[in-house]
């Protein structure tokens, strides 16, 4: 029986395409074992089915059965699974309407619950990333614990939804400069991210309903040399440096994302020991195999930001600076690392 890996993913992330990444990892696993199986499975698209069956006269127990491009493939005879999808994935449409947004994001949650249980019924497999570690890792409060308990540096910082707590912080904040965040995506059709931005001490009077509606991240503005994008696959590290103070903007200065496809700002970087143990600490004790670590340069310290896993990007750093993210998934997922 050749080796199967199941790739749970979204397949429209541009205009209907399939994630590149996925491309970039089948090519991979093709060209390590040309036997090897790779199955797209698209929760919430049609031709993608799941049927699970419970019950206690069944002598065989529980069973799980993937139906892609109207292939039926049990549970057991998958090796790896790579779970790239999430609720995060879903994005609003201008073009739609109350009820059309209430059913969709109905289905998602219907999915989701399906989804998040698979783990039990391929237990067997090996994942990318394990489903009961990215739940809790996705939770930036619970990133900023974890980093402080492995020795991690961390901005000061406030996750609150409290007005007077929010005014504090430019107080606490050694310059006096804070920045917003959110704790999770938000995308606002028809193709706007809300992305870091400061904030001024105003701000907490201006905007006091607003702060009180839910919890969001309020940090110090941490006057950087440069960021860092680190990725990680297993226990080896690609970092790269941003040379994001190069940028003409403040705004561009302060995140670098905007500018994401300017190639000269990247340069791969060495690392000390010291730092990649505590990294490796993180991932480890995070239960991840995947991430891609958000940090800031400031003198000789690497300050902590965020940990992103399942639906990171790396493939353009691939291409401008030569790290090999790629295979080394693919060799993971094949049993090979």
């Amino acid at each position: 029986m050749p080796y199967t890996i199941l790739y749970i993913g979204v397949l429209d992330w541009d205009l209907n395409k399939t994630d590149p990444h996925a491309e970039d990892i089948e090519k991979y696993v093709k060209s390590l074992n040309s036997e090897a199986r790779f199955v797209h499975f698209y929760p919430v698209t049609e031709g993608y089915f799941i049927e699970i069956n419970a019950d206690n006269n069944s002598e065989e127990g529980p069973e799980c059965v993937i139906v892609a491009d109207g292939e039926r493939i049990p549970a057991e005879s998958i090796n790896s699974v790579w779970y790239r999808w999430g609720v995060g994935c879903r994005k609003i449409s201008e073009d739609e309407d109350l009820h059309t947004c209430i059913a969709k994001d109905f289905a998602w949650r219907e999915w989701w619950s399906v989804v998040r249980s698979l783990e039990s019924y391929l237990s067997h497999a090996r994942w990318m990333n394990p489903l009961s570690s990215t739940g809790i890792v996705d939770c930036k409060p619970y990133q900023l614990f974890l980093a402080q308990e492995v020795g991690l540096t961390v901005p000061k910082t406030t996750i609150t939804n409290n007005p007077e707590a929010v005014s504090k912080m430019f107080d606490k904040a050694d310059n006096g400069r804070v920045v917003f965040k959110t704790l999770t995506r938000l995308f606002i059709p028809p193709d706007k991210q809300v992305l870091t931005r400061e904030i001024q001490r105003d701000f907490t009077t201006q905007s006091r309903i607003s702060i009180t509606k839910c919890p969001a991240i309020y940090q110090e503005l941490v006057e950087r040399r440069s960021d860092l994008r680190i990725t990680v696959v297993g226990d080896k590290v690609f970092p790269v440096r941003i040379d994001s103070q190069a940028l003409d903007e403040e705004r561009d200065r302060l995140d670098w994302r905007r500018c994401q496809e300017k190639e000269h700002l990247y340069t791969k970087v060495q690392l000390p020991e010291s730092f990649t143990d505590k990294l490796l600490q993180f991932h480890k004790r995070a239960g991840l195999v995947f991430a891609a670590y958000d940090f800031l340069e400031r003198g000789d310290e690497f300050i902590f930001l965020e940990s992103n896993t399942d639906l990171s990007a790396w493939l353009w750093l691939e291409e401008f600076v030569g790290i090999n993210v790629s295979e080394n998934m693919a060799r993971y997922l094949l049993g090979m690392e």
